[in-house]
């Protein structure tokens, strides 16, 4: 077993806490450095004070720590991110800790954060429908540009009295001559 350095672990977190969004290290290896220095220190409140990090944070970190191993390891692969990994603390079943884990392994955070409040509210249904659900394709996006366009009081009747004889609004009126003018120009 390695010797603790205390001077190494500090840089290190404070590399990974107080660095870019990108961390160097997993969380669960920042998690064990700092419950390291937590032990060392023998409070928190020091630890957070020697990192320049709040209390909150310190906890917060430990606390995915309590995770079964099999949902620590998708945490060290990178698979799971840090919210993902402290709202799976909010669950307390560590069965249902991992069957959620594997359930949101490689999703998006807001995927994952979702897949994680179904599973809290529904704690007895399956998550395959829900995960098929929520990362399926949404299918293809129609891009539309909204024109203002004046148009004569006259004018305007006069699409109103044929828009009402073809059954459609106005508006779609409109759309109807945009369209058959362009494919006459097509």
């Amino acid at each position: 077993m390695k010797r603790f350095n205390e001077e190494r672990t500090l840089a290190n977190l404070y590399v990974n806490l107080k660095g870019g969004k990108r961390k160097k290290d997993d969380w669960i290896t920042i998690a064990t450095d700092l419950k390291r220095l937590f032990n060392f220190y023998q409070s928190p409140t020091k630890t957070a004070e020697k990192l320049g990090v709040s209390y909150e944070l310190v906890r917060s970190i430990l606390t995915i720590l309590s995770l079964p191993k099999e949902v620590q390891l998708l945490i060290k692969q990178r698979k799971i991110l840090y919210d993902a990994a402290q709202r799976l603390t909010r669950i307390h079943d560590s069965k249902r800790q991992i069957e959620v884990a594997n359930a949101i392994a490689g999703v998006r955070s807001h995927t994952a954060r979702d897949i994680i409040q179904f599973a809290k509210s529904n704690p007895d249904a399956p998550l395959d429908d829900f995960r098929k659900r929520v990362t399926a394709p949404k299918g293809d996006k129609e891009t539309i540009h909204l024109t203002v366009l004046p148009i004569r009081r006259e004018t305007y009747s006069l699409l109103q009295k044929h828009s009402r004889q073809n059954g459609i609004s106005t508006q779609k009126m409109i759309l109807r001559i945009i369209d058959e003018w362009s494919q006459r120009k097509s």
